[in-house]
């Protein structure tokens, strides 16, 4: 994801909004499912910072993320290929650091737990080959999906602004399906973000 921040370090802790939008993938991992591929889909979203000094920080916001996996299969016999998509409203709760600049460019690391609430989620499928689709709501997919955030950006000074170029991926820890009689399935995300802090 590719993201633009305005950010300075100051003698003392301050708060800082923050804008993001870019293009995550997402696969499912785990479970019984034979053959998965990611999906790509534009997310977003904005929140907080508070910025020590020291170089610690704080940051929470919401987040609006598609996540889920292109699959393929047989339904009585027939090969199928079906996606699902889930939406999510995403909260992050993150401590970063930011380390001591490398000329003008100041790396960042981040870290902590997100939860995320469905708002939705879809399943379509269709025949290889074949444009005819067929999209129903899948009512198997649990109403929250609690994960690990790792994220690693660049703060690159511009015009007066801090530019920041980053990457964030989330790895699911509980379960997304509903039916506790099948193995569990668990969301993995990867994307790359720009945005503004302000």
């Amino acid at each position: 994801m590719l993201v633009f921040s305005l950010a300075t370090t100051t003698a003392s802790a301050q708060f800082k909004g923050y804008f993001q939008i870019g293009m995550s993938g997402s696969a499912f991992r785990g479970g019984d499912l034979n053959s998965t591929s990611p999906i790509f889909r534009m997310s977003g979203g904005g929140g907080i910072r508070y910025v020590y000094h020291t170089g610690f920080e704080f940051e929470t916001g919401l987040n609006y993320v598609v996540k889920g996996s292109k699959l393929e299969g047989n339904i009585d016999g027939s090969p199928i290929i079906a996606v699902s998509e889930i939406t999510y409203v995403e909260l992050p709760i993150l401590i970063g650091y930011r380390f001591r600049s490398i000329g003008q460019i100041q790396p960042r690391l981040l870290a902590g737990p997100s939860m995320a609430m469905r708002t939705d989620a879809r399943i379509s499928f269709r025949a290889p080959g074949s444009d005819l689709e067929q999209s129903e709501t899948d009512e198997t997919v649990a109403k929250k999906d609690l994960g690990l955030l790792l994220g690693l950006d660049i703060n690159v000074p511009f015009k007066g602004e801090i530019l920041t170029f980053g990457i964030r991926s989330v790895f699911g820890l509980s379960n997304a399906r509903t039916d506790q009689d099948k193995a569990e399935l668990h969301n993995t995300s990867f994307g790359l973000f720009g945005g503004i802090v302000f």
